[in-house]
């Protein structure tokens, strides 16, 4: 089957921690022995290269974007493609007298970036690295290797700089006009021009900083380049800012002045996001998003902390790599236009997602008696102020890790089993559909079953309990302290359903209340605040619930 091919575009700090999770995920997923016949069809997100030495390379097809600052020891070039130079040919090249030197920091490396400095094994690095305490910035925890193209930096900006802040929309989107983007959109062409069958674009972008203006212009210019192509943006949204961990009266006051920054951040890019993407999927652990990210939401079996953007990026990584499964499965028979034209129907261009992280499956159980066994509902609401419902959804489900060998029992030992209905079901994709049928009323369900779980290797951070074991099933005993979980089943999806309106309803009434003249940063005229407030509740009304899937 021919690759249809994906260009990832990343812009913003915590996507770029989300999508470093997301590399690794699929990186440490390979299979290099080729023992088995894969599921994944690697060739949709990664690109074939060759070095300057003739050494093939496998790279993510990939563009990012993140300011100064947020590298640490990571090239700008990458480390494929960077042949190192003579010293003493670089010394007798340079007109020392005309030279002004100035010495930078080096940024000393922590204990996973040392290890992989070793040229070790990805087997190797399975070692417990305790991460925790010493990442700063993505690329401290990125075991995956760019191409030269791909890191993409604003000079004019500095990382975590409180003085000259990276933080109103106005500003990232006058960026793209600049020479610098000149250039990046020339390198979207490249990768889309080495493409023989491009079916779309992954957009992963921060959403409540600049960076919401710089990825709605590059979205305004993907559909008018490409117009025929799918582009699934996914919003990100942290958990925790800095700034709420301190207390002086001043503090207070600026946390204040940057939640309504953020709001309006987030309502003009949605409306961008509505006009240009084929769908968009705001992305959060923490339940409300604005104007604070509110309480987290809890996984069964996993212990995360909240205020790490390493902990809580490696959850969104988890379900990114899961819901996309659909169109990045070796027999897939779907497309990511497929999938946004079921979820996007009568003008809903917001979807919602959902994640079960890890799928709860006791040891000695089989999937029939799991599901016959649940409370409550499958999977957890990942996106802000929305809480799903059980009735007159379209949903996308993709479940992974749990073979076809943990079905059901055996006939002979079945009992009572063979009485439930859904023994009759003969796969664990069959059984998923049966269940949702009886569970979720009036809806359309569409079910992906992927047979390998999720590897959860280091650097993956340490979330689960001790109750969740080496393979990620459910355990009575605790796990022992020396044993790291290796993979975890994960169940993710994504909806569509009258929820959603609630979720742009609350950001419509809270975006309504600012008073726009006292945003002079933003370079927006009332007309145009009003009509933006406007287009967000047009968008709210494509979710009244007045009918039937």
């Amino acid at each position: 089957m021919v690759s249809k091919e994906i260009l990832t575009l990343q812009f913003g700090h915590y996507s770029n921690f989300i999508g470093s999770h997301w590399w690794n995920i699929q990186e440490f997923g390979f299979d290099y022995n080729g023992d088995v016949v894969p599921e994944i069809d690697h060739d949709v997100l990664y690109r074939e290269g060759v070095t300057d030495k003739g050494q093939v390379t496998y790279a993510p097809r990939l563009l990012l974007v993140d300011l100064k600052g947020s590298l640490n020891n990571l090239p700008l070039e990458g480390e494929l493609y960077n042949s190192q130079a003579d010293p003493e040919q670089v010394k007798r090249s340079i007109h020392w007298d005309a030279v002004d030197i100035k010495h930078e920091k080096a940024f000393p490396k922590n204990e996973f970036q040392e290890h992989l400095s070793t040229g070790s094994s990805s087997d190797n690095l399975t070692k417990r690295c305790k991460l925790d305490d010493s990442i700063n910035v993505w690329s401290d925890f990125l075991y995956s290797r760019f191409h030269p193209a791909t890191v993409n930096v604003i000079n004019q900006y500095q990382h975590n700089n409180e003085n000259v802040p990276f933080d109103i929309f106005s500003l990232g989107n006058s960026l793209w006009k600049t020479d610098k983007f000149v250039d990046f959109a020339d390198s979207i062409r490249k990768f889309v021009e080495e493409c023989d069958h491009l079916q779309g674009f992954h957009m992963i972008t921060d959403c409540t900083n600049a960076f919401s203006g710089l990825s709605s212009a590059c979205l305004e210019y993907v559909k008018d380049e490409y117009e025929r192509k799918s582009v699934l943006v996914f919003p990100v949204i942290p958990s925790h800012y800095e700034e709420e961990t301190t207390e002086t009266n001043e503090a207070k006051m600026q946390s204040s002045q940057n939640d309504v920054l953020r709001l309006l951040n987030l309502t003009f890019s949605f409306n961008e996001y509505r006009k240009y993407s084929s769908m968009f999927v705001p992305l959060c652990t923490s339940r409300d998003g604005w104007p604070k990210p509110g309480a987290p939401r809890r996984f069964y079996h996993t212990q995360y902390n909240a205020n790490l953007l390493y902990h809580t990026s490696a959850i969104l990584a988890s379900a990114l790599d899961t819901v996309t499964l659909k169109y990045r499965q070796k027999s897939r028979n779907s497309s990511l236009m497929d999938m946004c034209s079921d979820l996007t129907r009568y003008g809903r261009k917001v979807s919602a997602a959902s994640l079960c992280f890890p799928f709860s499956l006791n040891i000695d159980s089989d999937f029939l008696e799991c599901l016959d066994n649940w409370e409550g509902q499958l999977v957890q609401s990942i996106t802000p102020r929305c809480e799903l419902r059980t009735d007159k959804l379209m949903q996308y489900l993709t479940l992974r890790g749990v073979p076809e060998n943990r079905l059901k029992k055996m006939a002979h030992e079945a009992n009572k089993q063979q009485h439930l209905p859904a023994y009759k079901c003969n796969s664990i994709k069959e059984m998923l559909e049966y269940y949702l049928s009886c569970t979720t009323h009036d809806s359309a369900s569409n079910v992906t079953t992927v047979q390998k779980p999720m590897l959860v290797r280091t650097p993956f951070p340490e979330l689960f309990d001790e109750h969740i074991g080496y393979n990620g099933n459910i355990i009575s005993a605790p796990r022992p302290q020396h044993i790291k979980v290796d993979s975890v089943p994960v169940l993710a999806g994504l909806y569509s359903g009258s929820e959603i309106g609630d979720m742009l309803e609350s950001l419509h009434s809270s975006a309504r209340r600012i008073k726009i003249a006292k945003f002079h940063g933003f370079e927006v005229e009332r007309d145009e605040f009003e009509d933006c407030l406007d287009s967000i509740f047009e968008l709210r009304e494509n979710y009244n619930d007045n009918y039937v899937i």
